[in-house]
Formats: structure tokens, sequence, C-alpha cells
């Protein structure tokens, strides 16, 4: 049977020391002497829903989890998520993490009244507002939030095409939020805090849109690759390769493992053509979807968009079906080599 924790962090506070102080007064060690070795070993053995509580019960837990908080979420498989609807929860939109033991954490999910989730990037769901059409960035794990202004592009009648990443830019030591919408030759981004929207033009349709060891790409139907640059001007450079994946691709996604680059393009009856970019020689290499090490179902469902998943005729306008949510992500950081 499922269990579902919506316990508060301070919950879990109050509950933990209450714990702690009776078996003090019992004659027993407090939670806080058992041996640190040891301790961390548990906590590895732990799911993310049991590791929240794990990191309150009192300072010395706290203080590991925190310190290997990295560790642990890299460990940690995927979990689905799934978004209530606020047309039905009139005050509040609740999100509901499942672990692959049916273990269920759900938690209140901020600035989603009259919105739409249009993606993921690094563990921060996208929301876009209907009628302000303006983004509010949601870490579920972390819990921190980011606002960028209305977007100058009419995106609520194409939602299915918008593409967003977050990174981080050294040179103006702050988050940029860089949307595509697909088939377009128009890329935007935005500041955080300055509450405004720039604009670089392509002279080729972008259909994907990737942050990757340090710089931006985007990639066309035929997969031609760009870089985009944020500093000193912004820019797009086409990149020269030796050779172009043949087929062409319909509908080229981004995919990174590692040090490598890959692009995927899903076929007819969840076929999947696969390449990998040689950055040394700069030519396209056919590859297995074997060799991204996981099944084809979960890479399509992790990286691609949720194309045909978002129903704008819900008032609530959130996703109405399952996704997969990496844990991971939400602790990586896109920064940029400026």
């Amino acid at each position: 049977m499922s269990k579902t924790s919506s316990m508060t962090r301070n919950q879990n506070r109050d509950g933990a020391s209450s714990s702690s102080r009776k078996r003090v007064n019992g004659g027993v060690a407090p939670w806080s002497d058992l041996d640190h070795n040891l301790l961390f070993l548990v906590m590895m053995q732990l799911g993310v829903i049991d590791f929240l509580p794990f990191s309150g019960v009192c300072k010395k837990w706290r203080s590991l989890a925190l310190d290997n908080k990295k560790i642990f979420m890299a460990s940690r498989p995927p979990m689905l998520m799934s978004i209530s609807d606020p047309s039905y929860k009139k005050k509040e939109c609740y999100c509901c993490l499942e672990d692959f033991e049916g273990r269920k954490f759900k938690t209140i999910l901020p600035h989603a009244a009259g919105r739409i989730c249009v993606g993921i990037t690094c563990g921060y769901l996208i929301l876009f507002g209907g009628k302000t059409k303006d983004f509010w960035l949601v870490n579920l794990i972390t819990r921190h939030e980011l606002h960028f202004p209305c977007f100058p592009y009419n995106a609520s009648s194409d939602l299915a095409r918008i593409r967003g990443i977050l990174v981080f830019s050294p040179s103006v030591s702050g988050w940029v939020f860089v949307v595509l919408r697909k088939f377009s030759r128009q890329i935007w981004f935005s500041i955080a805090g300055t509450r405004a929207w720039n604009c670089i033009s392509s002279t080729v349709l972008a259909i994907d849109l990737h942050a990757f060891k340090g710089k931006i790409y985007t990639v066309n139907i035929r997969c031609r690759l760009c870089e985009m640059r944020l500093t000193p001007k912004p820019k797009l450079t086409l990149l020269q390769t030796k050779n172009l994946p043949q087929p062409g691709f319909l509908f080229p996604e981004f995919v990174s493992l590692g040090e490598n680059l890959y692009v995927i393009d899903r076929g007819l009856k969840d076929s999947y053509t696969v390449h990998k970019l040689d950055f040394e020689e700069m030519k396209w290499v056919s590859s297995e979807i074997s060799e991204l090490g996981v099944d084809h179902r979960t890479l399509y469902k992790r990286d691609a968009y949720f194309l045909g998943t978002v129903d704008t005729s819900r008032k609530g306008g959130c996703l109405p079906s399952y996704i997969w949510y990496f844990p991971n992500d939400c602790l990586n950081v896109n920064h940029l080599d400026e």
C-alpha cells in the first residue's frame, strides 16, 4: 500500500526533537551519537521520500545530509511526477512524486494557479501564466524559485513548442532563462531580476535547445548545430560539421550523457535513431540507443518535451499525465563557460 508523506520540515524537526529527548531521559544515547560511517550507510539506503525527514532529525544528521546531498541524489532512480488540476483544487495545486516502491511525496506547488507546466530544467518545473504570460521556475526538492517577466511572444496558443533551459552566467553572476519556440528563428533570454527579455535571431529554424559543458547549442531538422553565446554580445554561430546524419532527422532532440552529446529522433513504433557528435573530428557518428545505458522509454520521457500532453482546455492547465522526474537534476547547475 502506498504511503503518502506530507509532513512539513517544521513537523519533522519537532517530532525528531521530541523523540530524541525521550531517548535521553530513558537512558539511551541520542540519535546524534550514532557512528558517522554507519549513519552514512543508513542514509544511502533511503529513498528520496525518506531522505527529506532524515535531514531534519538533528543537527548532525542534517549536516551529513547536506554534505552528501549530491552523492545521494545522483544515486536515486527517477520518480513519477503528477500535478493536480487547480480547477479542482480552487485554492492550491499539488505535485506528487512517487518512487518505484510506491511511496509518495505530496507537496503544494506554488504559483501554479492559472499556469501550465511546459517543461522541466535542472529540476525546476517551468510554469507559464496563461493570462500574465510570465514564467515561474520552481525546484521541487530545494524549493528554490525564480521569476521571469511577461514573455514578449504570444506563446499561449503554441505551448507544446516552448523549450526552456536554465543556465548560470558567471559574467552577470546570475541565472539566465533561455526560451526557444520550436521551428522558429528567434531565441529569447532573460536574466533573473532584470525584468526584461533579449532576442537573438538565427538564419536557420531551431528545433531544440541544450546546455552542455558550459555552452548552449541549438539544432535544426537536418542536425545543423549552432552555438549560442550571451557575452560579450549575444549571438548564434553556425558550427561546421563534416557530415550530416542520414537519413535526415524529423524532430531531433538533444541528450547528453557524461562527456558525450547526442541527438535522437523518435521514429515509428517507438524506434529511435541516435547520433553522437565527435567534437574532435566535428562529425556525427551513428550510435545505438543502448549506448545511452537507459531504457528508451525512460530516455524519451526524460528528455522529450511534453508534446501531446498539455491539455489547454483544462482551466488549471497543468500536465494531465505522469512524467519522469530525476531527483539528481535538482542539484545540477548549467554553468556557462564564458
